[in-house]
């Protein structure tokens, strides 16, 4: 981590780092913006916590199937540091029901038969 300081992004997905690893990552590169850890099973809310708040230049932080991630811990950060795309099963489902009701979609107005 002390190597990538002028890193922008960063893709982990089913790495075996840690939350020491991840943490290390956001207090080192100032520049970092999207890290992905998708599917590293190790990372818990430890982790994801202490990037979001270490990290000034993260703008995305994948945490899709991160199992010891709480959902809970990820709605707290999500409001906590709101400059920060937060990628979960969860989250992603929101933001596109949120898109699609932007668009004019209801739920009620299905065409199903």
């Amino acid at each position: 981590a002390k190597e990538g300081r002028s890193l922008k992004e960063l893709y982990l997905v089913s790495c075996k780092i840690t939350d020491h690893a991840l943490i290390a990552i956001g207090q080192y590169s100032s520049t970092i913006e999207t890290v992905d850890a998708g599917w590293c099973k190790e990372i818990t809310d430890q982790g994801a916590t202490q990037i979001a708040r270490s990290s000034k230049s993260l703008r995305y932080l994948g945490l899709m199937r991160c199992d010891k991630v709480n959902e809970e811990t990820v709605e707290r950060l999500v409001l906590q540091y709101p400059h920060i795309v937060f990628s979960t099963v969860m989250q992603d489902c929101k933001r596109t029901l949120e898109r699609a009701y932007q668009m004019g979609w209801s739920p009620n107005t299905s065409t199903a038969s």
